[in-house]
């Protein structure tokens, strides 16, 4: 008979099991405490001696101010009552108003916090300022005030409790007023919200479902915080005399009260014992709060890395997919040795050996997490020498960028390094924060993937880029303003006198993207290294970044790293590639050879999964169905601030999407295109204009009348992992369409949620599964699942593949086309990848600036553009083919040069 192990975590609280070391401990301590005040508040009749105003027993006077006894552990108060009792019976007086006061704050303002945060408007308005008005009241004092109002000479326990919970209530409210509303206001922009809003899920539910299931995660640490201010509170109200009738309850305030005149006389025990008792409360409740909301807080906690377990898992079965049964991998490994006829340290097939400007040899990085060490990357080696530009691809968590930030040592604590990084003749690893900071920025400079947050909005760009000048040349201010100024120039920033000045809202992505770079460059360093630098860029603001990172290298002979998933970018640029996977490097080779012959199954499945602009065979016309989607003359604006005119994002625009077609709906950020999108279905109202579906007029309509159009379309959102409540199950967010728009039972409902997933290749195990189990492809077909679930004329697909990876979006891509050519919706794809609509559309639309400049075939639109910013366009989409990069770099000549 086999014996089963018991594995005590499961019955420790997961709050406990994600705290560690001093912070356990807190945590632990405070839940004693206030455990055992909760203890002695329930059983205060057994353990207390006496009752709290008692004064003898059995006939015999205690006496007044007796020191402690065995008769009296605690002594006697002025008032001749037993102090142990008194302190017991307090804690039973202090439990019942705390809890009474947290609990009637919570059920006030929180649905006061939803309410206002969700609808806005003048209840929203009205709301704060009498919020804000309770909030600057100082507390104690408003507490009084109420306590006069509302005990209206009361002389009853129960009365005095009620009174005294009332006023720290009125105190409170506004603090969990003022949390809840900040936490909706944040929440209901979310796409899941949206996503309900979509299929006409109504204010309660949504409220309920949706807001409050993911603001309420922080209410455990407003009330154990608040419960500490209510002690405090409560024994400043008894102390000042505002309290609970003596004679109706004990009160530890009232009790410090009475011991002052005590003190002077030496009679400590008549203060000390009940002061004992409200330090160690609040100490309890306060050790609880702190250390609640330091472990819920997901960035204070250590993580498994990027990837979702999930993600792990799919990669895997697609690594092994993609190598079972292929034995040509030849010159391939995993570990770093040599690879495509490619030597790992600087040295060429033919012998000739070259001075690596960086040089990185069994590098491995290690993570402590929560869930144990992870292995990020596992002994890779490659270098760089100068004037080169290396690739190092690969997918989300393969690596890449921890490889580089462990180079700078810009790891958190966390992780483990082993290895070597040198820098010319120098080790980087090991190497102590003072002494790599000359070398950060000066030898080796970093551009960063997002230069929104890479750059701080409180200063200019000059000061940014003056303080790294400062930070390693001796130099003057007006000196390295005029440095300033002239990297900007360098970099191609128009009018680099009057925008050095600038702040970064004031500069446009493609720009502050620059400015990083200056930055980057500003002490001519031996080596760049670009982490994704051109990921959230429009591609002809990414095709003159490139452009100028290019010129740089040729002018400075600059060795730069290029860490991308772009296979065109590396195309367009890099003389070796790196190819990553799980922290493995799989294959290296130089440019052309990699894209011509690669010799890892991994490196052949990526390049087959990247969609190549001009080379796919699109669906032909489909002039003969039925109009689904008919959008006439549609403007939609957005009112300007602070006496400014309104912002016009969509300018008349008319289109039309047939029953089987895919409309491809493309321009760059700012076009347009997604507040089209977001129109149609109702969630943004036109300025003016039409928009019909299957014949119904959906503009100008208000929810209530629109809500039972909202069977007849559906979409799909950005970001797969945004657009799903991460509290709702995969079943609940499939289904909540089902159980808004039909009458369907609910056995009826589980059997179609089965049949969806089904439909999407993932099966009806997922139904119980929550949105953080699934990899980011898994997500997308569930957000798929969802907006196919009532059968729609019309789906809206926004940037639908943008956040996967290449191999993740191919098959996503696959079995959209699959259920598009089933079901045959019409559909309205938003993208900014021309490559993508190429494989989907029937037809392509171009915006810009909110007008529709180009419209026609697919072929035509882009293989033939009419309009020079078509042109533009589809000039900067790089191709994953090194060669015919190269011919359509020559052929487009300074087309792009003056974008910024």
């Amino acid at each position: 008979m086999s014996s089963r192990t018991v594995r005590p975590s499961r019955f420790v609280p997961a709050v406990v099991r994600q705290s560690h070391g001093l912070q356990r401990f807190m945590l632990l301590l405070g839940f004693g405490l206030v455990g055992l005040f909760i203890f002695v508040a329930i059983f205060a009749p057994w353990l207390a001696p006496y009752d709290f105003n008692a004064d003898r027993s059995g006939g015999v006077v205690f006496g007044t101010q007796q020191p402690p006894s065995a008769d009296h552990w605690f002594g006697t108060t002025v008032g001749g009552t037993d102090v142990l009792s008194r302190v017991i019976y307090g804690a039973r007086t202090a439990v019942e108003v705390i809890l009474l006061a947290v609990i009637l704050s919570g059920l006030i303002g929180v649905p006061l916090g939803l309410v206002s945060g969700y609808l806005g408007g003048w209840l929203d308005r009205a709301l704060v300022l009498v919020m804000d008005a309770l909030y600057a009241f100082p507390s104690l004092l408003l507490a009084i005030v109420v306590s006069i109002v509302v005990s209206g000479g009361s002389s009853g326990a129960l009365g005095g409790i009620l009174a005294a919970a009332l006023s720290i209530t009125v105190v409170f409210v506004p603090q969990y007023y003022r949390v809840i509303r900040n936490a909706t206001l944040s929440v209901k922009a979310e796409p899941y919200v949206d996503a309900a809003k979509v299929v006409g899920v109504r204010t309660p539910r949504i409220l309920r479902k949706h807001i409050f299931s993911n603001v309420s995660s922080s209410l455990p640490v407003i009330g154990t915080l608040n419960a500490s201010e209510a002690i405090l509170t409560l024994a400043g109200l008894g102390f000042l005399g505002f309290g609970i009738e003596p004679s109706a309850a004990a009160e530890w305030g009232y009790d410090l009260n009475k011991a002052l005149p005590d003190a002077s006389s030496g009679i400590w025990w008549t203060g000390v014992f009940p002061g004992v008792a409200i330090v160690l409360i609040v100490l309890g409740a306060t050790l609880v709060g702190e250390s609640l909301n330091d472990i819920l807080n997901p960035l204070l906690r250590t993580r498994s890395g990027d990837t979702t377990e999930a993600d792990e898992a799919e990669l895997a079965h697609e690594y092994e997919e993609i190598t079972s049964g292929s034995d040509d991998t030849t010159g391939t490994a995993l570990n770093g040795s040599a690879l495509n006829g490619t030597a790992l340290n600087g040295e060429a097939l033919n012998g000739e050996k070259k001075v690596a400007a960086l040089s990185l040899t069994d590098l491995a990085v290690t993570f402590r997490t929560d869930a144990g060490q992870v292995k990020a990357v596992n002994g890779i080696s490659f270098d760089v020498a100068p004037g080169e530009v290396v690739a190092v691809v690969g997918e989300s968590g393969s690596g890449k960028s921890v490889s580089s930030r462990a180079v700078l040592g810009l790891l958190p604590s966390t992780a483990e390094v082993s290895g070597s990084a040198r820098l010319g003749s120098r080790e980087l690893l090991g190497m102590r924060a003072g002494d790599l900071r000359p070398i950060r920025g000066d030898q080796v400079s970093m551009v960063f993937q997002e230069p929104s947050t890479a750059l701080n909005p409180v200063y200019s760009v000059g000061w940014q880029i003056i303080e790294g000048l400062q930070a390693h040349q001796k130099i003057s201010k007006k000196a390295a303003r005029a440095r300033a100024i002239e990297l900007l120039e360098l970099v191609g920033m128009p009018d680099p006198r009057e925008r050095v000045d600038y702040y970064p809202h004031q500069l446009s992505g493609g720009q502050k993207q620059r400015v990083v770079i200056a930055m980057a460059i500003a002490c001519d360093p031996d080596v760049i290294i670009a982490d994704e630098p051109t990921t959230a860029l429009d591609v002809t603001v990414q095709a003159a970044i490139l452009e100028l990172l290019l010129s740089l290298r040729d002018r400075l002979g600059t060795a730069i790293v290029l860490i991308t998933h772009n296979m065109g970018v590396v195309a367009d640029m890099a003389d070796r590639v790196v190819v990553m996977y799980r922290g493995n490097i799989v294959e290296q080779a130089p440019s052309r050879q990699l894209f011509a012959s690669p010799r890892h199954p991994y490196t052949r499945a990526l390049l087959d999964a990247v969609p190549h602009l001009g080379r796919e065979d699109g669906p032909g016309l489909v002039d003969d169905n039925e109009v689904v989607l008919r959008i006439d003359d549609l403007v939609v604006e957005f009112p300007g601030s602070f006496g400014r005119p309104a912002f016009r994002a969509v300018d008349h625009v008319s289109l039309e999407v047939r029953k089987g077609e895919v409309l491809g709906l493309v321009g760059e950020s700012g076009s347009g295109k997604s507040t089209v999108g977001r129109t149609t279905v109702g969630l943004q109202q036109p300025t003016s204009g039409t928009i019909h579906v299957s014949g119904n007029q959906v503009s100008g309509r208000s929810d209530r009348a629109l809500r039972p159009l909202r069977s007849r379309f559906g979409f799909v959102f950005q970001d797969p992992a945004a657009s799903l409540n991460p509290r709702m199950s995969i079943g609940q967010c499939i289904a909540e369409p089902l159980h808004v728009q039909t009458e369907m039972s609910q056995a009826e409902i589980d059997a179609k949620v089965r049949s969806l997933l089904d439909s999407v290749e993932l099966g009806g195990s997922y139904a119980e599964r929550f949105p953080h189990e699934l990899s980011g492809g898994q997500r997308q077909r569930v957000s798929l699942a969802r907006a196919l679930a009532l059968d729609p004329d019309l789906l809206i697909a926004d940037e639908p593949t943008s956040a996967l990876d290449v191999s993740v979006q191919a098959r996503v891509l696959e079995l959209f086309t699959e259920l598009q050519h089933r079901l045959q919706f019409a559909c309205l794809f938003i993208s900014h990848d021309l490559a993508v609509v190429d494989t989907l559309a029937n037809r392509v639309a171009v915006m810009q600036h909110g007008r529709l400049v180009e419209m026609g075939p697919r072929e035509e639109v882009l293989g033939r553009p009419q309009e020079e910013y078509t042109r533009r366009l589809i000039a900067a989409v790089p191709v994953p083919d090194p060669d015919e990069q190269a011919r359509r770099r020559a052929e487009r000549g300074r087309l792009l040069t003056d974008i910024s």
